[in-house]
């Protein structure tokens, strides 16, 4: 092994100049601004970073840019962190897929600092309009994409001028503002170690499993995937890749990850990687194995589209299948086992965040459970004494953003509630999660929200964001809908015009008080009620009818919840 040290910018021009890349099992950047922001603030400070781990292997050459590439120096440990410190230098790496995408990640990742905080330290935070308008806060790769050190003397003076209107004053401010830029600026020269490694695909795969046996997410199941190609030959042309795109087509689409974990915790009964023998991957080992987990996961996403779960990307955590596949394997022989419960377990899970980010710790110890339980029974019992949420539901949390990530499980219940409820879009009547002829829209179906008080006529009444995107504004329909039908019009203007009846609002869990004027037939006009629809849907009751629909979603979804556990 060797070890040597590079300074930021040398590990970034290696980055731009071709001298290292990525292999075909690495992951694309996937860090948020937030962790770019501190790993800026960790240099500032000179907190350790951490080490860099590359892969030596002139015989290797499927990377991720090009086949036949010279690059011979792969990154194993440290893409994220390399990528990230490419865009404060505003330098493009190699990898990085085109200029147009590069130019939108660096308006995305643009961490700022306080150039007179009062602290000695600066203060460093993300972009938004207001720091962006202040002059004192300062984006970080202004600063650090400047080549020449002496360059900074003229931006502290900018920046002086900018605070100072008064000249004598900015001259006053000059010095302390410098000093500071020129110390945010030697984050260029900070040394980081870097190792290099010259193994065969195993033992890399062997280093990635420990370097990531605390949870992290670097995909050494993509490691273990080519070493396992390597005892299988045409295992993953003749076998893998089928059922993989088979899963796609119904609109399950699933990385390396999930596949591999499925297999060991079926077959090994461990998740963590790293646990599970490497005769497991031996031809007669696995391809037992591997045909208990494809029967295992087809069963279980057919289970699942009869709740209205029809793609994966509904899922806050698609990590969270990997136990559910194994708890369904395990117990479905069992006379206790009920589905519904193994989903109300599973919905728990991914309302607790179990399985989110750091979380092959938690699923290793879940499986590990699970797989040791005497019964069905004693394993859910298990897997939910872990969790930290219970089953009932506050109307509250359909107030917050239907677009946070942190939301995502009450979109999934609300689409598990409407699907129930047998909704129908609005406009072709055709049912929520099917098209026209019955058939479940399962290959690459996306729910389209749609804004029930429109997002255009309560900006122009001067409604909060917050309230505009609440959950408990919007609901499911076709794209066609609500895109080249709906847009814009007021729901007093489209219910009128498409002519939806009170049947198909009830559908989506609109409150009673909203569909008294609705009629349960359009025949010739009938029940047209004029000014009470108009009056019923006005702009100005907008609050009162998130807070009644709120408080009815709270309702359905701990029903839902309750339901499934019997």
């Amino acid at each position: 092994m060797g070890l040597e040290t590079l300074s930021v910018s040398e590990i970034v021009e290696w980055a731009v100049s071709k001298k290292m890349d990525i292999p075909e099992f690495q992951r694309q950047f996937v860090w948020d601004p937030e962790q770019v922001k501190l790993l800026a603030e960790s240099l500032y400070r000179e907190y350790p970073v951490g080490s860099f781990l590359f892969w030596d292997s002139t015989e290797y050459t499927g990377s991720k840019t090009a086949m036949g590439s010279e690059v011979s120096l792969w990154i194993v440990d440290g893409q994220q962190r390399i990528t990230a410190l490419s865009l404060l230098l505003n330098k493009k790496p190699y990898w990085w897929p085109s200029a147009e995408e590069w130019n939108k990640a660096l308006k995305r990742y643009d961490p700022m600092v306080n150039v007179l905080s009062e602290d000695e330290q600066l203060d460093f935070a993300l972009a938004n309009p207001i720091r962006k308008k202040d002059p004192r806060w300062v984006s970080v790769r202004e600063v650090l994409s400047v080549p020449d050190v002496e360059q900074l003397t003229r931006f502290a003076q900018e920046i002086a001028s900018g605070i100072e209107e008064n000249p004598e004053k900015a001259m006053q401010l000059f010095p302390k503002i410098h000093a500071r830029l020129n110390r945010l600026w030697q984050i260029r020269n900070q040394p980081i170690p870097l190792m290099k490694i010259r193994h065969e695909v195993e033992d890399v795969a062997e280093i990635f499993a420990r370097l990531n046996q605390a949870g992290t997410r670097v995909k050494e199941a993509d490691v273990i995937l080519a070493f396992a190609s390597v005892k299988n030959p045409n295992w993953i042309r003749e076998e893998y890749m089928p059922f993989q795109e088979e899963l796609e087509e119904k609109g399950w689409e699933l990385d390396a990850g999930i596949f591999i974990r499925t297999l060991t915790s079926i077959g090994a009964g461990r998740a963590r990687l790293i646990e599970v023998s490497k005769d497991f991957w031996e031809k007669e080992s696995l391809m037992a194995v591997w045909e208990l987990c494809k029967e295992t996961m087809a069963e279980v996403v057919k289970r699942m589209a009869e709740f209205g779960i029809l793609n994966g990307d509904l899922l806050p955590s698609k990590n969270s299948l990997t136990p559910l596949f194994a708890l369904h394997h395990k117990w479905k022989a069992d006379p206790a086992y009920d589905f519904k419960k193994a989903l109300y377990w599973f919905l728990l899970a991914n309302r607790d965040g179990r399985y989110s980010g750091s979380s092959i710790t938690n699923m290793n110890e879940d499986v590990r459970a699970l797989n040791e339980a005497e019964s069905f029974e004693s394993a859910l019992e298990k897997l939910l004494d872990r969790l930290r949420v219970n089953d009932i539901v506050d109307e509250a949390e359909f107030l917050g953003r239907y677009d946070r990530a942190g939301n995502r499980f009450y979109r999934l219940l609300y689409f598990i509630n409407i699907f129930k409820n047998g909704a129908k879009d609005w406009v072709d009547h055709s049912l929520i999660g099917y098209d026209k002829t019955g058939g479940a829209l399962l290959k690459g179906f996306q729910p389209n929200w749609h804004h029930i008080f429109p997002r255009s006529i309560l900006k122009k009444n001067a409604f909060p964001e917050d309230e505009i995107q609440a959950m408990a504004n919007v609901t499911v329909l076709n794209e066609r809908t609500n895109v080249l039908k709906l847009t814009s019009l007021s729901p007093e203007e489209y219910i009128r015009r498409f002519k939806i009846t009170r049947e198909e609002l009830s559908g989506h869990d609109i409150p009673d008080s909203f569909l008294a004027s609705i009629p349960e037939k359009w025949d010739g006009g009938a029940g047209d009620q004029g000014e009470q629809l108009k009056r019923d849907w006005d702009t100005s009751r907008f609050r009162d009818f998130i807070i009644e629909r709120a408080t009815l979603l709270g309702k359905k979804s701990t029903t839902i919840l309750q339901g499934l556990k019997g």
